[in-house]
């Protein structure tokens, strides 16, 4: 079984609530992936900035507690460095202000995240592997058949 296929095939499902329901209202597993999947599609694409420029980011403050949850220890220190680089304020939870934020942010910061995003793409943790295992565990908690 190709793995990342149904993962992809789980994030697109019609059944699935990912995309449409608010973030909040999900169950946990099913923030959990969203989360996850959101967070590894930006940055193996266009790394943590383009993560907290896109709305994807407005769960960052869940982003490494998701990664620790499916067991990605070494990829959540990662993503939690990223966040801190925010400063004292964590990054906003609304898009608008998240750029904002990082409109103010110097350029070392963009150059640490460029170096994040690189450690975060060399996969120190196997990102499908864990995924796909997770859901597999609460597969309850996801829609299943066509």
């Amino acid at each position: 079984m190709d793995k990342n296929r149904y993962l992809a095939e789980l994030a697109e499902h019609p059944g699935a609530r990912f995309w449409r329901a608010p973030f909040e209202s999900l169950s946990r597993p099913e923030q959990v992936f969203r989360c996850v999947w959101e967070l590894e599609s930006d940055v193996s694409v266009g790394g943590f900035e383009q993560y907290f420029a896109n709305s994807g980011g407005d769960h960052a403050w869940f982003a490494g507690e998701a990664l620790r949850e499916i067991g990605a220890l070494q990829l959540a220190a990662i993503t939690a460095e990223a966040v801190t680089l925010f400063g004292s304020e964590a990054p906003d939870t609304e898009q608008p202000a998240r750029q904002q934020q990082m409109a103010h942010l110097e350029r070392p910061v963009r150059d640490y995240w460029d170096a994040l995003s690189e450690a975060f793409c060399e996969y120190p943790d196997d990102l499908t592997e864990l995924l796909y295992a997770y859901v597999v565990a609460h597969r309850d908690a996801f829609p299943t058949g066509d």
